[in-house]
């Protein structure tokens, strides 16, 4: 042990308590540790009483917490006497503790699809909230959204097979060891299966389906895949360095969802759209963008304007027909030009125009 983490274990006036001087600690306090980690890293100098508002325990329990993170954690946590509060020492650039297994992860995908007969009900909206602070602890190799799913649509909950745990895993080694991978992908617009050797970064569950996140030599990009479209993969000999600057939020951040309009023209859409009736409550209900904004035209909530600025208009452009006439475009022009192509080629096909 350290000189500074024995002279911290000196001077912490809590005795260790029991619950934490076993192996570990429980998943609950892990999550309140991570909590009270993420407030520290803003830097306002929180204190007992604060932090207990702020994670909803009593000032008690945060203390355990802190003498845990200190004495066993050895994080360089001190108290400022005269800011009246906790603070970092130096920084923090990795949380010691929140390590997941390969068998974690893949457990938390087993779970994700378990989850789906009980998609809208109380129940899954409790449990995803728990997964979600355990993904939080592996960010920068699989993330997963626990996103509802609205009214308007429904998914047939599906067995997970063998071959999906066996690819899931797989990737997860390669993106840990930064390891090359090749496979046979089928995009959605090829006929058949294309050969790809990329550099696998991340793995992340979008909108209720699993994507890699690699980057791919051959285009020199950042490309995303659907993991049901990936065959026949096999872990390369060769090993790559990962880009420090990628981070798979920000990658998939300007986007409406799974497109992430990288190495495209930089371009913002300030897009508005109106929705009316059960449309415009559901919208209203749930976070689908970064940077969107919700403004009622109609005091009982029956109308409403959406806005957000994205990257591109590919998914939102089907988002936008999937609401029929629940939904107008305000703007941009190009978003309506985009819906009326699409519903033209639509009343084509279907003859309505006849």
């Amino acid at each position: 042990m350290s000189k500074a983490s024995t002279s911290r274990r000196s001077r912490a006036k809590d005795p260790l308590p029991a619950s934490v001087t076993r192996k570990g600690t429980s998943r609950v306090a892990m999550w309140r540790v991570l909590e009270i980690h993420k407030i520290l890293q803003k830097g306002n100098y929180p204190n007992c009483s604060t932090l207990a508002a702020e994670i909803e325990v009593a000032p008690k329990t945060i203390q355990r917490d802190i003498t845990f993170m200190r004495n066993q954690l050895d994080l360089p946590l001190e108290y400022h006497a005269v800011k009246h509060g906790y603070y970092y020492t130096q920084p923090v650039q990795e949380f010691p503790m929140l390590h997941l297994s390969r068998h974690d992860l893949v457990a938390l995908f087993l779970a994700r699809h378990a989850l789906e007969p009980l998609r809208g009900t109380r129940l899954e909206r409790m449990l995803s909230e728990s997964f979600s602070k355990i993904a939080e602890a592996c960010a920068g190799e699989v993330s997963i959204q626990w996103n509802e799913l609205d009214e308007a649509f429904s998914v047939k909950a599906a067995g997970v097979m063998p071959a999906d745990i066996t690819l899931f895993g797989d990737l997860l080694d390669a993106v840990r060891a930064c390891q090359e991978v090749g496979f046979a992908y089928h995009k959605l617009t090829g006929n058949q299966p294309e050969q790809r050797i990329v550099h696998p970064y991340h793995v992340g569950q979008i909108e209720h389906g699993w994507y890699l996140l690699a980057y791919d030599p051959a285009r020199k990009a950042v490309r995303t895949f659907a993991l049901q479209r990936i065959t026949n993969l096999s872990l390369l000999k060769t090993k790559f360095v990962r880009d420090p600057r990628f981070n798979a939020r920000d990658h998939l951040g300007g986007g409406f969802g799974v497109w992430s309009y990288a190495g495209e023209e930089k371009r913002t859409h300030a897009v508005q759209i109106r929705f009316e009736g059960y449309a415009a409550r559901v919208v209203k209900e749930r976070m689908w963008h970064s940077t969107q904004a919700i403004r009622s035209l109609k005091s009982d909530g029956s109308v409403i304007e959406f806005q957000a600025d994205l990257s591109g208009l590919e998914e939102i452009t089907r988002w936008v027909l999937s609401w029929g006439s629940k939904a107008k475009v305000l703007g941009p022009p190009e978003l309506k030009r985009r819906v009326q192509t699409e519903l033209e080629k639509m009343t084509a096909m279907h003859g309505w125009n006849t």
